[in-house]
């Protein structure tokens, strides 16, 4: 436990400070593009090779290739292991590159062509054009990353994040507030910032490999029975994570093509907000806990495998459900204090609030899904994260086109809700073989007691939000800060009456450090 909780705890910092960053990254960005069509063709975009990102480098790819990369480390040691990871990304750096190009070279013919009768769609294919090259660089890095992981080595993975936010950061303070750019220059910039960031993402974790493990990149194209499997689980998960990030590209595109500027924006902004927990906390613990589900799975050891599961599934769901409460009640008051700068002014406060209400209600669901989705991995079964995900695009699809003609980008963001409650629910059932779950039972979820928890929360962060009247931004700030912690101290003593296990387990910790700390002054 306390080895899974050192590394839990070196990913959760590093992904909140990249969150962090992300933010201010955000912050800067929206203060300078606004809701216009520059800042809105930027990520639409730069949606594209993160798209990719996901589906190859930390979805399909990363997923079929660690349990393998696992196994071939056990049975034929490091060197043999080794001569794998070679296979594999000389084949994704070669296949990504040629992609590419055929990509540049379709957006700049197909942005000169006069069918295009929107200027938004021009400068989207012609940003999209500058950047794309982004995918060879950050899936070749999170195969990499992949490999250190299993090692017990995180460091890499979660810093590789901050590269990119830094990089983009000093981009828009030297572009944006030095040279004063006009929003099309400066948004080429932003391109060229990512194409320079994916390169030092692919270069921090190959040197750390080559240091610590001694591994040595050459091309290889050659096959072996272990990249056979590697291929065969990898283009039945592709498909299934293809089919996931298309559905985030349909809200987007469908939210670009809106009449109303700004619909993409509120969509992007709160997707990015709930981004914080999600990533701090629920895919960090998918990340640690993967290579573990993945060595219970390939040992065939059932009861390692359930226990790791329902653990993770639990501290998932206790730590993102108080998140998704506390965001949907603090919409106002975040989007206020990290947003409203500059050309981003309190109309669009207004319009993106409802937006974020909406899109929190999903922040657990996402959370549990991907964890689910990684314990099929795990188990070498990507035909179940398929059919969720196909569930998925269907109902997105048709719920966004219905719901999009009365509600606009509102209709987008509940038909995301409930498709995300549809791909959840279905994998729920599918997990029956590791034991049956009764929500309203005790254990191992303590579902309910956590729904109580986060009442409790609910109810005094609420009244104390109503109470408060701050005015002018640093009053603002310090009312959030107060709301925040009040509400983290709250739902976690909360959570320890009602006996929930990590809670239980934390506090003694928690007071032993303050205990020291005290003895030390």
């Amino acid at each position: 436990m306390s080895k899974f909780a050192k590394s839990l705890s070196t990913v959760s910092s590093l992904t909140m400070l990249s969150r962090i960053m992300g933010l201010f990254r955000d912050v800067l960005f929206f203060s300078f593009f606004g809701a216009t069509i520059f800042g809105e063709a930027f990520i639409l975009e730069f949606t594209i090779p993160n798209l990719f990102r996901r589906m190859l480098g930390e979805g399909s790819l990363t997923s079929a290739f660690v349990p393998i990369f696992v196994e071939t480390k056990d049975k034929g040691g490091l060197g043999k292991a080794f001569g794998l990871l070679n296979q594999v990304l000389s084949r994704l750096f070669t296949g990504l590159a040629s992609l590419t190009v055929v990509v540049v070279v379709l957006s700049l013919v197909v942005c000169n062509q006069e069918f295009l009768t929107s200027d938004k769609w021009s400068l989207g294919l012609s940003l999209n054009a500058l950047s794309f090259g982004y995918v060879v660089f950050i899936c070749s890095s999170a195969i990499v990353v992949g490999a250190l992981n299993t090692q017990g080595k995180f460091f890499a993975g979660a810093f590789s994040p901050i590269i990119l936010n830094t990089v983009l950061i000093l981009v828009l303070l030297i572009g944006g507030s030095v040279l004063q750019m006009e929003m099309l220059d400066l948004a080429i910039l932003l391109c060229s910032g990512v194409l320079f960031s994916g390169f030092l993402q692919l270069l921090m974790p190959a040197f750390q490999m080559r240091k610590l493990e001694g591994w040595q990149f050459r091309m290889d194209f050659s096959n072996s029975e272990e990249f056979g499997r590697i291929k065969a689980l990898f283009w039945i998960g592709a498909l299934g994570a293809a089919v996931a990030q298309v559905n985030t590209l349909v809200s987007r595109f469908l939210a670009y093509s809106l009449d109303e500027t700004g619909g993409l924006t509120y969509l992007f902004m709160s997707s990015r907000l709930i981004e914080l927990p999600l990533g701090v906390f629920a895919i960090a613990i998918s990340t640690v806990l993967f290579p573990q589900l993945a060595k219970a799975a390939s040992g065939a050891d059932k009861d390692a495998l359930k226990t790791r599961f329902f653990d993770g599934l639990r501290i998932t769901w206790a730590i993102t459900l108080p998140s998704a409460v506390g965001l949907a009640i603090l919409a106002d008051p975040i989007l206020s204090v990290l947003f409203e700068w500059g050309n981003f002014g309190d109309k669009n406060i207004a319009s993106a609030r409802p937006i974020l209400v909406i899109t929190s209600l999903a922040l657990p669901l996402y959370a549990v899904s991907a964890f689910i989705v990684k314990t099929f991995h795990a188990k070498k079964n990507m035909k179940f994260p398929l059919h969720a995900a196909i569930l998925s695009l269907l109902s997105n699809t048709f719920l966004s086109l219905w719901l999009m003609r009365d509600y606009g980008v509102e209709g987008l963001a509940w038909a995301n809700v409930c498709a995300a409650f549809i791909q959840t629910s279905y994998l729920m059932l599918r997990t029956a073989e590791l034991g049956k779950v009764h929500l309203l039972g005790v254990k191992p979820l303590y579902f309910m007691h956590c729904v109580i928890a986060c009442f409790f929360m609910g109810i005094v962060i609420f009244w104390l939000s109503s109470s408060l009247e701050p005015e002018g931004k640093w009053m603002e700030l310090i009312s959030l800060i107060l709301l925040v912690g009040t509400g983290c101290v709250i739902y976690f003593l909360s959570a320890f009456a009602l006996g929930i296990p990590e809670f239980r387990i934390c506090l003694p910790i928690i007071l032993k450090y303050l205990r020291f700390g005290t003895k030390k002054r």
